[in-house]
């Protein structure tokens, strides 16, 4: 019973969904909205384009920085191989 209760209920779901997207779709879509959804798509891209260029640049700030670690690595251990070395 349980089961069947359970099946009605997403049977009657998906009517519904289905049939409020038929009564929604009626309405069509004016040049001007056309419009507006294009200008939105043409400034997402846009700001798409940006980020790109953002995580590129941050890449490599990233690459640089881990370049200057290495070397200040490299050079701490050549300062304290003299430390050592010197009395």
């Amino acid at each position: 019973m349980a089961k069947m209760k359970n099946l009605f209920f997403i049977l009657l779901t998906v009517i519904a969904l289905t049939g409020s997207t038929f009564l929604v779709g009626c309405g069509g879509v004016s040049d001007e909205e056309m419009q507006q959804l294009n200008d939105l798509k043409a400034e997402v891209d846009a700001l798409q384009s940006q980020v790109n260029a953002k995580n590129d640049e941050k890449s490599g700030l990233q690459k640089q920085i881990a370049d200057q670690e290495a070397k200040l690595k490299e050079w701490q251990g050549i300062a304290e191989g003299i430390r050592r070395n010197c009395p």
